[in-house]
């Protein structure tokens, strides 16, 4: 058995075995082959595969999420997948050939607080909780993600005065790099990059019937905004994410007026479900999501390893 990169010969090998796993852990993080296009896999470049005897027999894969302050870390984002009943020292191997990759991808990175190795693991999911527990990952937090049925009641709220609600489409590099500043400033924990976000708005379902639903003050800036895709699989449930307010009008009714445009919207297209993801340390808007009537569906675990 040996370690080696990426090749288009194993891709389809790689999704029969991700889809097998996630076939057995449904409420496991999901990989497509639409997944293969995203730039913070570098090129496929952060991707590696156990092979023996021209057999893929499981594989490590990381996004790795630049940071731009001082004040907080990068994320490194790593899955392992093994096929089933492959041996489990397999996990060890991939694991060990991944961290000198990351460490080499990522030196270039902004010098941030320091560079964190997170890995989303569902109840499930022990083997790998037990393995990255065992080379010395500890819990950091949680991924809560929650759901609203679009059959039920819709709470109305009105922006506050001197916001209007817009229906934005990001696709020239200048409406792009927008939002973007924006976002960066509302979650300077987690940025998203322009290579990615380019990349997002090219996917099939944001083309089809993506759309951000902005706040948009007197000067034309985004004062706040819901960003709004169907899922990839599904197109009844839509996801509500990257729901942010910039500062000056936080505690203003502005993120509850948001979503509920949003969800109201996603109804009159009669879709069925909306959903989202929000980590635990984000406690007052988890309270927001709950009292527009979305409730808990699963949880993923984070364990985290400084390097």
């Amino acid at each position: 058995m040996k370690i080696q990169g990426y090749s288009k010969d194993f891709k389809q090998r790689m999704l029969d075995i991700q889809l097998d796993y996630e076939r057995n852990h449904p409420d496991a993080e999901k990989f497509t082959a639409d997944d293969f296009r995203n730039p913070l896999l570098n090129g496929r470049k952060n991707i590696l595969l156990a092979v023996d005897n021209g057999r893929v027999l499981g594989f490590s894969r990381f996004f790795a999420r630049q940071n731009f302050s001082r004040e907080f870390f990068h994320h490194i984002w790593l899955e392992i997948i093994l096929e089933h009943f492959a041996d489990p020292d397999l996990m060890s191997a991939l694991y060990k050939a991944s961290i000198p990759l990351i460490i080499e991808s990522t030196k270039g990175f902004f010098p941030a607080a320091g560079k964190r190795i997170c890995v989303k693991i569902a109840d499930t999911e022990k083997t790998k909780s037990d393995f990255f527990s065992s080379v010395g990952f500890t819990h950091w937090i949680d991924f809560i993600y929650m759901e609203k049925d679009l059959s039920e009641e819709i709470s109305s709220y009105s922006l506050p005065e001197g916001l209007n609600i817009a229906k934005l489409k990001p696709r020239r590099e200048p409406e792009i790099l927008q939002y973007l500043r924006v976002e960066q400033i509302c979650f300077p924990d987690s940025p998203l990059e322009y290579k990615y976000l380019n990349y997002f708005f090219s996917r099939a379902e944001w083309r089809r019937e993506g759309v951000i639903i902005a706040a948009i003050d007197a000067g034309g800036n985004i004062a706040g905004s819901v960003m709004i895709y169907p899922d990839a699989q599904n197109s009844d449930k839509c996801y509500t994410e990257e729901i942010f307010v910039v500062q000056e009008w936080r505690g203003k009714g502005v993120a509850r007026a948001l979503l509920a445009t949003s969800l109201t919207y996603l109804k009159k297209l009669g879709k069925t479900r909306a959903i989202l993801s929000v980590t635990s340390d984000r406690t007052s808007a988890k309270k927001i999501y709950e009292e527009a009537g979305f409730k808990f569906r699963l949880k993923r675990r984070v364990l985290a390893l400084e390097i």
